[in-house]
C-alpha cells in the first residue's frame, strides 16, 4: 500500500471513530425522573463534557457532551498508527445502561488475484490482506454467539437512518464523498426486561494502482449497548445527539495536518531514493551481463572463424546459437533482431534491448509494479 493513502485514511479514522464511540454504536440512555438518584449519585438531565485526549501529545482530539448521570471512560489506542489514536469508550449509567466499542480492524483487499498473490509474497503488510466480507457475515461470526452466551435472543435487524446519515456527513466532511460504508445493526432482548443493540460500521476506500489496477482498504468496528427495554429508543437518540454535537479541536486538526504533510514528504523522498537504487542496480546488472555476453561472443566468433572461416552463413550462426544456448528474437518496436538466452517459453524486451525470460503465460511485466519505469514488448523467435 502507498504511504499517502494510508495516512489520509488514518486521519479519517481519528475524526470518525472518536465521534463514533457514541454514535455509530447507536447507544444512549436518558436519566429517569428527577426525583430518582442515579447509580452514580447524580441528579437530573444536565450535561457533562467528555474530552477524547491523545496520550502522546496531551492534545484533545475532540469533545462530546453526555448526560451527567453517565459515567464515560475513553482510552486512546495506537494499534493502527503510533501517533494517531483511535478510542475505546465505555459508558455506564442508570437503567442498567452499559455500552462499549471494539478496536477497529483494518484490512487490504486486491481485486486482481495476481496482484493479491504478489502482495502476499512480497508485501510488507501481507498479514493484513483479506477479501471484503459482508456485514452480515462479520456480525454472525463476531457478535451472535457472544450475545447468545450471555442470555440474549435475536429480535432482528434494525435500521437507523439517522445513524446512516451521520456517518455519511462525517465522510463528506472529510472529503471522502465516494467512500463506501455500511451500517448494520441487530436488536436483542433477554428475559430480564433488557434490550441490546449491536452495531457494525464497515468502511471501504479504493485506491488506484498502476496499469488500471486497484487496492481497497476496508475496516470495521463493532459497538454493543445494553439498557432496560423502556429506555431503549431514547438511549439510541441521546447518543446520536451526542455524536452529532461533537466538537473538533482546531489544535488537533493543525497537528494532524502538519504530521501528514511531513509524512508525505518523507514518503516521496524514500520513494525517489528507492527508485534510484533499483535503477542503479538494474543498470549495473545489465552492464555486467553485456560485458559477459560480449566476451562470449568474441570467443565464439574466433572459434567460428577458425572452424568455418570468416563471414559464416545463417547455418553457422545457428550453430553458434546452439552451442551458446541462445536464440534470435525480433523486436517489432525497434525492427531489430536480438540474441537471448534460450530455454524460456517467452521473452519480453524494452527499447534498449534489455529482456526478461518468462515461463508463466499469465505474466505481463507491464503490470508488475516492480518494473513500472519502462515499457516491455513480447518478442518472437526468428528461427
Amino acid at each position: 500500500m502507498s504511504s499517502h493513502f494510508l495516512k489520509l485514511s488514518l486521519l479519517l479514522l481519528v475524526c470518525f471513530t472518536s465521534c463514533k464511540q457514541a454514535n455509530d454504536s447507536n447507544l444512549s440512555n436518558q436519566p429517569e425522573m428527577a426525583t430518582k438518584k442515579s447509580l452514580f449519585g447524580l441528579l437530573g438531565n444536565g450535561k457533562q463534557t467528555h474530552a477524547f485526549r491523545d496520550a502522546r501529545t496531551g492534545i484533545v482530539v475532540n469533545s462530546t457532551e453526555y448526560p451527567k448521570s453517565w459515567q464515560v471512560i475513553s482510552k486512546p489506542i495506537y494499534t493502527i498508527d503510533q501517533k494517531l489514536p483511535v478510542f475505546l469508550t465505555e459508558i455506564q449509567g442508570p437503567n442498567n445502561l452499559k455500552s462499549f466499542n471494539t478496536p477497529i480492524k483494518l484490512f487490504l483487499h486486491y481485486p486482481n488475484y495476481h496482484t493479491e498473490q504478489m502482495m502476499r509474497q512480497y508485501g510488507r503488510n501481507s498479514n493484513m490482506i483479506r477479501r471484503i466480507v459482508s456485514s452480515e457475515q462479520i456480525m454472525h461470526s463476531e457478535a451472535d454467539s457472544r450475545m447468545i452466551n450471555i442470555g440474549f435472543q435475536l429480535v432482528g435487524k434494525k435500521r437507523i437512518p439517522r445513524a446512516e446519515q451521520f456517518i455519511r456527513n462525517m465522510l463528506n466532511k472529510s472529503g471522502m464523498y465516494q467512500t463506501q460504508f455500511e451500517h448494520y445493526a441487530t436488536e436483542w432482548t433477554n428475559n430480564k426486561g433488557q434490550k441490546a443493540l449491536v452495531s457494525l460500521v464497515k468502511i471501504a476506500m479504493q485506491q488506484p494502482l498502476l496499469n488500471n489496477d486497484s487496492m481497497v482498504m476496508w475496516f470495521y468496528s463493532l459497538d454493543y449497548m445494553f439498557v432496560d427495554e423502556s429506555e431503549f429508543e431514547d438511549t439510541i437518540n441521546q447518543l446520536l445527539e451526542a455524536g452529532e454535537n461533537t466538537k473538533d479541536n482546531p489544535q488537533w486538526q493543525q497537528y494532524t495536518a502538519q504530521l501528514n504533510a511531513a509524512r508525505m514528504q518523507k514518503a516521496q523522498q524514500d520513494h525517489q531514493i528507492h527508485m534510484r537504487n533499483r535503477q542503479a542496480a538494474f543498470n549495473a546488472h545489465q552492464q555486467k551481463m553485456k560485458g559477459i555476453w560480449a566476451a562470449q561472443d568474441a570467443n565464439y566468433a574466433s572459434f567460428m572463424n577458425r572452424t568455418f572461416g570468416s563471414g559464416s552463413n545463417t547455418a553457422q550462426k545457428q550453430f553458434v546459437n546452439m552451442i551458446n544456448e541462445q536464440e534470435i528474437v525480433y523486436n517489432p518496436n525497434t525492427g531489430k533482431n536480438y540474441e537471448v538466452n534460450a530455454g524460456s517459453t517467452e521473452y519480453w524486451m524494452d527499447s534498449d534491448g534489455n529482456y526478461i525470460r518468462n515461463n508463466d503465460l499469465f505474466y505481463n511485466p507491464n503490470g508488475d509494479i516492480n518494473l513500472n519505469n519502462r515499457e516491455w514488448t513480447k518478442v518472437k523467435p526468428v528461427y
